[in-house]
């Protein structure tokens, strides 16, 4: 019989985490309990609330992680396109690839936003993610010259107006069944990111 392997603290703390995604997933965030993530891991009630005290805290740490990995993927993107020297072109790809990821975060996410309408501590703690998000987001960009040699507060209201244009259209996108008016005019789509970042940054 092999030998017991105790787990770490961020071993358990993902453990945690993934057993959240799954009954956030399957139950909602709002009508899931504490219960209900605990009897998803391996855990004892006590070992998860060691690390958790309630559900918003372990989505807070889901959008933390979701804010790092994005910033992996948006690298790759950049590295992609990094002939281009055309800072319009490399912010509306990472747009689109955002907004036609096919992955459970993102539904994550926006059970997240939809919190905000009802409870002012879930407001605070987006703030926090998007201000992160930025700072992950201007860390990206400052590899294309356009965008490295404006000024930094510039820099923030680049990153704050593109943030919030597009999880404007990530809540349509997720919420309606149809997706259709998004996937049959990708090249539209990409137009309209490309001439609004255009008009943002110029």
């Amino acid at each position: 019989m092999g030998k017991f392997q105790r787990k770490t603290k961020d071993e358990r703390r993902h453990e945690i985490m993934d057993a959240a995604k799954r009954v956030f997933i399957k139950k909602g965030y709002r009508y899931s309990t504490m219960e209900d993530v605990i009897a998803n891991t391996s855990l004892s009630k006590g070992g998860v609330y060691q690390y958790y005290k309630n559900t918003k805290s372990i989505m807070f740490d889901i959008m933390k992680e979701g804010n790092f990995t994005r910033f992996l993927k948006t690298e790759d993107i950049i590295g992609k396109f990094s002939s281009t020297k055309d800072v319009f072109e490399v912010m509306t790809q990472i747009a689109i690839a955002k907004l036609f990821e096919d992955i459970p975060e993102k539904k994550l996410y926006i059970m997240f936003l939809s919190e905000i309408m009802y409870d002012k501590e879930t407001e605070k703690l987006f703030y926090k993610l998007e201000s992160e998000g930025h700072n992950y987001l201007i860390k990206n960009l400052e590899s294309i010259p356009q965008f490295s040699s404006a000024k930094a507060e510039s820099k923030k209201n680049v990153a704050l107006l593109y943030s919030r244009i597009f999880n404007g259209i990530l809540i349509i996108y997720e919420l309606l069944g149809d997706k259709n008016p998004f996937l049959e005019n990708q090249k539209e789509l990409h137009d309209f990111i490309y001439n609004l970042m255009k008009k943002i940054i110029s």
